[in-house]
């Protein structure tokens, strides 16, 4: 059963029914940079601010123990919620509003087995990935990455395309493998370019591809045999690690786009640079098994490679936007209403 707060136990910290903001001052300068912090109520809670990155683990819990919020906020710098802490007499947390993605980091899997309430940006940010994504497969059709060596060639546009063989979006076939939020907001900002939209992904219900007019493909081998472009956005997952390996890789037509904007442990990182370093593929990556990616990386010297570092997520001007979403979480949570962005069990497995 859900926590019920304080009905039946009497509390042993000192803050009862307190929202506690969890946050570095990082995190509060650029999710809420108009929020008045000073306030000491929110939603009818009594509001506390800690900042979770100053503390150890002890620390961390001394501080759950003394708060002992109803409802905690957190984002990158938050730490686990002890389930000793949580299985607790009188703890008194039933909500956990993530300003950020995946929540792995925060909340261990059992407390949402036993329907601790947890949201988090839900859908806020799924427009900026997909415009990145997009971004990419237009930049490699057109090889942006060899855009800089073409400007000192002295040719006319005809010899500078057929030299650098641009491409047009128009009319072909694009593969997603994944079918969440962000692999549907991809296929339709594809729409307007005509082109075959075919998708992969284990799980998903049949009636998604068809209400988003995406052709389904039973086998991720099709997705990469029968695409000019691979959109890579899949959720990570144990059974997935590693499943774009090098021999999925060369099923990819000569000169097929592959573009990651979801995890890197999706693919074999070492055959994707043997495949660029071919041109084999054009290749566009937002994640790297380590990031920041070094400066020896091998990665770095790919010519027709397409490498950004890891920002296909929140643009800047769309922290605000999730740090509004969470209060508004929060407003709404305190006055009994469906919360947006919550996260169950089937989400958070998906989620890396």
């Amino acid at each position: 059963m859900m926590k019920t707060g304080l009905l039946e136990n009497e509390p042993k910290g000192t803050h009862t029914g307190t929202l506690l903001f969890a946050l570095s001052e990082r995190e509060r300068r650029i999710f809420f940079p108009d929020f008045d912090f000073s306030v000491n109520c929110l939603g009818g809670l009594e509001a506390a601010m800690i900042d979770p990155s100053t503390l150890d683990a002890a620390g961390w819990e001394d501080a759950l123990t003394e708060f002992n919020p109803r409802v905690l906020v957190t984002a990158w710098s938050g730490k686990t919620v002890p389930e000793q802490w949580y299985d607790s007499r009188g703890c008194a947390l039933e909500y956990v509003c993530h300003v950020t993605g995946s929540v792995r980091k925060v909340v261990p899997r059992t407390l949402l087995e036993r329907e601790l309430c947890v949201t988090n940006w839900g859908a806020t940010i799924t427009h900026t990935i997909a415009e990145h994504a997009l971004l990419m497969v237009l930049g490699l059709l057109r090889n942006v990455p060899l855009w800089e060596s073409a400007l000192d060639r002295e040719e006319h546009a005809l010899p500078l395309s057929r030299n650098l063989k641009t491409r047009s979006l128009r009319g072909k076939r694009v593969g997603i493998h994944g079918f969440g939020a962000i692999a549907r907001e991809i296929a339709r900002l594809l729409k307007p370019f005509q082109v075959e939209l075919c998708a992969y992904s284990q799980g998903v219900p049949d009636s998604h591809f068809v209400a988003h007019e995406v052709i389904q493909l039973k086998r991720l081998e099709s997705l990469f045999e029968q695409c000019d472009v691979v959109i890579e956005c899949e959720g990570l997952t144990p059974e997935n690690r590693g499943v774009v390996d090098e021999a999925m890789l060369r099923r990819l037509p000569r000169d097929a786009v592959f573009v990651n904007v979801a995890r890197a442990d999706l693919t074999d990182e070492e055959a994707l640079y043997r495949l660029a370093q071919e041109g084999d593929i054009r290749l566009g990556l937002d994640v790297f098994q380590e990031e920041p990616l070094r400066r020896d990386s091998p990665m770095r010297s790919l010519s027709g490679a397409w490498i950004s570092p890891h920002i296909a997520g929140p643009t800047w001007d769309t922290y605000p936007v999730c740090g509004e979403h969470a209060l508004q979480n929060i407003r709404k949570f305190s006055k009994g209403a469906a919360l947006s962005g919550v996260v169950d069990l089937a989400i958070y497995d998906r989620s890396t």
